[in-house]
């Protein structure tokens, strides 16, 4: 019988990395790793997600909303560059109330779990 000795260490190390494996588990378990969020539940995490969209989205909105009273301001009375102008004012706008509609809701929603607690 012809013995295979990478085979056999193969299966040597094998058997002590799951031998071994426990120790390491239990020792990382000590460690514990801090919160770089700041949130200790999901409602403030969601809550802290829609103030990072409203940070970020309020002034986008606002550029779009500037260029689109800048569009008005170029169309000099041309009709297609006025229907241009004014389908970005709906956009912009329609954006600006789902973001605002969506922190409000997170709001709410967030008070409400609270509540519940």
């Amino acid at each position: 019988m012809k013995i295979n000795k990478n085979k056999i260490l193969k299966i040597i190390s094998l058997s002590l990395s799951f031998l071994l494996f426990p120790f390491v588990v239990l020792e990382a378990a000590d460690e514990m790793i801090d919160n770089p969020l700041g949130t200790d539940s999901f409602p403030d995490l969601a809550s802290a997600l829609s103030e990072l969209a409203i940070e970020i989205g309020i002034p986008i909105a606002a550029l779009f909303i500037i260029y689109s009273g800048l569009m008005f301001v170029t169309a000099r009375g041309n009709a297609e560059k006025l229907t241009k102008a004014k389908t970005g004012l709906m956009w912009s706008l329609g954006g600006t109330a789902i973001l605002l509609g969506a922190w409000a809701i997170t709001e709410v929603l967030k008070d409400t779990i609270e509540l519940l607690e």
